[in-house]
């Protein structure tokens, strides 16, 4: 906040009254973003959740793990060879 931006005051009483809802108005901002926050941490904690779950189904039910076949592995070295440098 730039001296610019504080307006002159006629007594003790406005300026007061000006300070107090400044800091009001930044407390309710203050608490909004907390708040946003808490939120936030609460939802990335379930989507973490549910993400360590699909894995672990993923893993038991061998789907991911299972190899290649050949034919497969040929055309990922093919494609390799042609590509590279």
């Amino acid at each position: 906040m730039d001296s610019e931006d504080i307006p002159d005051f006629s007594s003790l009483k406005e300026e007061t009254a000006y300070w107090k809802e400044l800091s009001l108005k930044y407390k309710q901002s203050f608490q909004e973003a907390r708040d946003e926050l808490v939120e936030f941490q609460e939802g990335s904690r379930e989507l973490e959740a549910e993400l360590e779950a699909q894995l672990v189904q993923a893993a038991c039910s061998g789907s991911c793990w299972a190899l290649p076949s050949p034919g497969t592995l040929r055309d990922i070295n093919t494609g390799y060879f042609l590509f590279s440098p």
